[in-house]
């Protein structure tokens, strides 16, 4: 079973996000700001990071940043699921970006299609 560490700070929209990953049979953490989710990355990394670009106390772009300088989690398959734009993220590659809103359904393929590219 693949882990997922989705990571939102809006609260209902992270709650259906791990409702409807679990119910495709995804093993599913939340995290509701960068740092949190820096730390469960340092702790045990998941198999692909879901990510929400406008984070509090560490935005989504700087937690990219830390992960890319970071050799285990540098080749972490990243889905980026925001409002923001695509130039948002500079330069930082992801398997697959998703402007909000976004369909359940949609996200479910993003992630499984992620995984498959990335060999998980």
């Amino acid at each position: 079973m693949s882990r997922i560490l989705v990571v939102e700070d809006e609260e209902t929209l992270a709650d259906a996000i791990q409702d409807v990953l679990q119910d495709a049979g995804f093993d599913v953490q939340v995290a509701r700001n960068g740092l949190e989710a820096w730390r469960k990355l340092e702790g045990n990394a998941p198999d692909l990071l879901l990510l929400d670009l406008m984070l509090p106390l560490l935005d989504g772009r700087g937690l990219l940043m830390r992960m890319r300088d970071h050799g285990q989690l540098r080749e972490l398959p990243v889905v980026v699921i925001t409002n923001a734009s695509r130039k948002a993220l500079g330069d930082q590659q992801v398997q697959s970006f998703l402007e909000k809103p976004v369909t359940l359904k949609g996200l479910v393929t993003a992630v499984t299609s992620a995984l498959g590219s990335a060999g998980g």
